[in-house]
């Protein structure tokens, strides 16, 4: 897997969402798409979708801890 989606899923998410990249999220958002890759998706585009998903949970996430 190319880094592609990862890069593609931060700036996406980082313009619509209007925040800048959490403390940690690319690594986590590397593991996981990796492991949807190992999983047997391929597509860029999908493996995209998935990081956007990942990062609106990752963000659910930190605005309920704070």
């Amino acid at each position: 897997m190319t880094i592609l989606p990862v890069d593609r899923a931060l700036s996406i998410y980082g313009t619509l969402a209007d925040r800048s990249e959490p403390k940690g999220a690319r690594e986590r958002l590397s593991r996981h798409l990796m492991k949807i890759y190992i999983d047997g998706e391929q597509d860029q585009h999908r493996l995209t979708v998935h990081g956007l998903s990942y990062l609106r949970e990752l963000d659910r996430e930190i605005d309920s801890s704070t």
